[in-house]
């Protein structure tokens, strides 16, 4: 099963939390199918683009298919993608409450016919402007419409994004860019450590249902042995498993895990205390403080996991 299907049975209805945004964003889409494709104009779109103003998460700018410019120097529109032609090429509607170092649903609708993207792979990946961070978010070969459309007006993905600060989103078709957005993400302070949960007897920290670990002990400059615990799909728990980890009030990901060459095809064991798949680490964070561990599988983020690390004692 794609990545795209599972998206789609985990969000059912929508990707958002907040039902009122939901439905006023379906009018919008359904109006839009409805209507066919027009040439469309800034002034058109002037109500969804007070969209991202009003959920106050996060600001939304799209970039022109395929510039030449650098996504640092590229001017960039309010919530919309351009072609040179001035046709709009496509809107991305956030979850509201979206923030940095969270899994979030996001709706991708495009305007082109469905004729464009059938037999194409669709990547969206992601760039942090500021430190140059790079993350590969969904890939897809597409072979049917968005359930109820003709085209792709109703695309859904879920990721997260490490940190907050600007991101260039980036769409590509076949490994030809799309289009770019401009995602402002807002990263809450201070952190708080994800919330402890049981599974089989097991007291785990991290997400019930997508994630945890096994509560430990964090000292700085000290190896632990972390044990991790995944739900999910099988396509999105194959591959090489790696660690990066960030420390609040900071925009520097540092690596502190990477599985070993020959395992990386699978590097994820079996089933264990209730979970679909699970691993061991040695993890050492070299400061105090509160750390977002990031735990990447095949390449892709996985939900992180905030962590409080205590003083080292000394000896």
């Amino acid at each position: 099963m794609s990545d795209h299907h599972l998206l789609e049975k985990q969000l059912a209805e929508s990707p958002f939390s907040n039902e009122h945004f939901t439905q006023e964003l379906k009018l919008n889409v359904m109006r839009r199918a409805k209507n066919g494709k027009k040439k469309s104009s800034i002034s058109r779109w002037a109500p969804v683009l007070l969209i991202p103003l009003a959920v106050g998460a996060l600001t939304v700018g799209l970039l022109t298919e395929q510039s030449t410019q650098s996504p640092r120097a590229a001017a960039w529109h309010e919530g919309t993608a351009f072609n040179e032609q001035g046709e709009l090429l496509f809107t991305i509607y956030p979850d509201p409450n979206v923030t940095a170092g969270v899994t979030f649903g996001y709706l991708f609708s495009f305007e082109a016919s469905f004729h464009a993207f059938e037999g194409k792979r669709l990547e969206i990946q992601a760039e942090h402007r500021r430190t140059g961070v790079r993350e590969e978010l969904s890939s897809e070969l597409i072979t049917t419409p968005s359930s109820g459309y003709d085209s792709l007006q109703r695309y859904t993905a879920q990721f997260a994004l490490p940190i907050g600060g600007e991101w260039i989103i980036t769409v590509l078709l076949d490994d030809v860019p799309y289009g770019n957005s401009l995602l402002t993400l807002e990263d809450p302070m201070p952190w708080s450590p994800s919330p402890v949960f049981s599974s089989d007897s097991s007291s785990m920290r991290g997400e019930e249902g997508k994630i945890g670990i096994i509560d430990v002990d964090f000292r700085a400059g000290q190896a632990q042995k972390v044990m991790w615990h995944f739900w999910g799909g099988v396509d999105s728990l194959d591959g090489p498993f790696q660690v990066k980890a960030v420390k609040e009030h900071s925009e520097a990901m540092i690596e502190v895990f990477s599985s070993a060459p020959f395992s990386s095809a699978n590097a994820l064991a079996g089933a264990l205390n209730g979970a679909d798949r699970h691993t061991v680490s040695s993890i050492e964070l070299p400061e105090a403080g509160k750390w977002r561990l990031l735990p990447y599988v095949g390449g892709r983020l996985l939900d992180p996991v905030v962590v409080e690390v205590q003083p080292s004692i000394a000896r």
